[in-house]
């Protein structure tokens, strides 16, 4: 399974800065392409975003850097802008862990069942480009505007994204675009997010499934190869990510789930 899992780690490398929804995606190719279960793919998707999570840190360091020097003299409802942030990551991972735990535990309950979770994840990726189709990019808040309201809905938003074929970063866009942000604050928001929350997720599953219930290196290997191509590919995928439309993809790739599922 070594070489799956490695070819896995590249398409999660480069997927995971595209809004189509990585995790659906590797679930689909994996099940249908390499024939591993469904909850096997459910599983090892997750640990795959931890090459990714890596390679988001790299890309963001001086962001985290800043953010982590601002710890110690943090103060809630403090106005800082570096403590507005941290409010932000710290609210809107909790809720992403509340409102995600149940639907990650609900999509490993439906894998058992390959052709209704087939058509779940075909219909969620549906509900994703339909949502970015109908989202407009006209907003002009930035990092400096983040408030309580914005931890509150993009945690909620976030959490959803716990079922494969919701798009973490496609939700995540297109509700920050929907609270007026310019779409270079709501990208690096998106992104910025996604580190605590997958980092918990990585957490939470070790402990609630046993440390890597799957092959051990098989991991390593995934995720080795998801860090190296991501940061390879994240500066080129996020611009396509901003000047292409790919709701049409979504949908497309959503239908063919759905029909296969059949």
């Amino acid at each position: 399974m070594l070489l799956e899992t490695i070819v896995m780690g590249i398409l999660q490398g480069m997927l995971e800065w595209l809004p189509i929804s990585s995790q659906g995606n590797l679930i689909l190719f994996m099940a249908s392409l390499f024939g591993i279960s469904e909850v096997e793919a459910l599983n090892l998707s997750v640990y795959l975003h931890g090459g990714t999570l890596l390679s988001s840190l790299v890309y963001f360091r001086r962001t985290f850097w800043v953010l982590l020097k601002s710890v110690p003299t943090y103060r809630y409802g403090d106005q800082k802008k570096e403590n507005r942030l941290i409010t932000f990551l710290v609210l809107s991972t909790l809720l992403t862990g509340i409102i995600g735990y149940p639907i990650f535990r609900f999509a490993e309950a439906t894998a058992r069942f390959s052709s209704f979770f087939f058509t779940l994840i075909g219909a969620s990726l549906i509900v994703t480009g339909l949502i970015q189709k109908w989202t407009k990019k006209f907003g002009t808040r930035t990092l400096d505007d983040v408030n309580l309201t914005d931890s509150l809905l993009l945690g909620v938003v976030q959490g959803f994204s716990a079922f494969p074929g919701i798009s973490r970063s496609g939700m995540t866009l297109s509700f920050l675009l929907f609270r007026r942000y310019n779409s270079e604050s709501a990208l690096k928001l998106s992104f910025l997010m996604s580190v605590p929350a997958v980092l918990a997720a990585e957490i939470g599953l070790s402990l609630t499934n046993g440390f890597i219930p799957l092959d051990f290196w098989d991991v390593i290997a995934g995720c080795l190869s998801s860090f190296i191509t991501g940061i390879i590919s994240i500066n080129v995928l996020l611009k396509i990510a901003q000047k292409i439309n790919l709701w049409m993809f979504c949908i497309l790739i959503g239908l063919i789930a759905i029909i296969f599922s059949f």
